[in-house]
């Protein structure tokens, strides 16, 4: 019933095991670090306190979540802040190419738009199969956590894991909706992951400039990261509800561009 949608989880399925295993090994190797380095948290909490406010600022890091008293904190500043969306970011960018620019450049392109069916079923079928990969991915990659911390005889929260998928997903998917953009826009692969790799790059950069120049404070909101906090998502359990409309909104704008763009581009160059 849908042939596109099932082509792409078949040819998906093997990516979506090696990331979402890769993203429960990283969280097995902190868990199991957990229980000793909480044994010494007042000696870590302590040395945090000594670092510069700018030195957090520059990571995008709270310094108010930054404890190891608790495995939330603590998997908020180890996985949350930086592996995580390292992992999230790419394997969106693998799974938006495969929508159009990776058929386009093996040149099958014009087999898949010559079937009896329309270029908007193509894009839909295969653009929430991806998406449904991506939501998969944030929920290994985060409630992994869980059995691991009951393995290793550690406490958790079960409500911070669900404040902080929800929030992933809505980050993960933004970033997907702009790399899908780009996959519909270029013809080589290689150069659609460039640009949607270097933009985020942009962002990130944008963001820290943001935090370290009061004058510049507004080129936060131009960036997809000022509206993704891992702490705050799994520390505080909290995310702010504007930020779950910009990054959805974004993306719903994104993903409709994309069509429009796929519909009436020239898919055999």
């Amino acid at each position: 019933m849908f042939p596109f949608a099932f082509r792409m989880f078949r040819d998906k399925l093997k990516t979506f095991v090696i990331y979402s295993l890769s993203a429960v090994g990283f969280l097995e190797m902190y868990i199991a670090l957990f229980p000793t380095i909480s044994q010494q948290a007042s000696q870590f909490d302590q040395l945090l306190k000594t670092f510069p406010p700018e030195i957090f600022k520059a990571v995008g890091m709270d310094p108010s979540t930054l404890s190891f008293g608790n495995m939330e904190s603590y998997l908020s500043s180890e996985y949350m802040s930086f592996l995580w969306p390292i992992l999230a970011i790419i394997f969106a960018i693998s799974i938006a190419n495969y929508i159009s620019v990776e058929e386009v450049d093996k040149g099958t392109i014009e087999t898949l738009a010559s079937l009896p069916t329309s270029r908007t079923r193509i894009f839909m079928e295969r653009y929430f199969t991806g998406l449904l990969i991506l939501a998969g991915f944030c929920v290994i990659s985060l409630f992994g956590a869980i059995p691991l911390a009951m393995m290793h005889g550690a406490d958790y929260v079960l409500g911070n894991y669900l404040t902080a998928s929800i929030g992933s997903f809505f980050f993960i998917w933004a970033a997907y909706s702009m790399a899908t953009m780009f996959s519909v826009i270029f013809s080589e692969k290689g150069k659609a992951t460039m640009v949607s790799g270097g933009v985020l790059i942009l962002m990130y950069v944008l963001h820290i400039i943001s935090m370290l120049n009061d004058k510049l404070v507004n080129l936060q909101y131009i960036s997809l990261l000022h509206y993704f906090n891992g702490s705050e998502l799994l520390a505080k359990n909290v995310y702010p509800q504007y930020a779950l409309l910009a990054l959805g909104g974004f993306a719903v704008v994104a993903m409709l561009f994309a069509l429009f763009w796929f519909k009436r581009r020239d898919l055999s160059v």
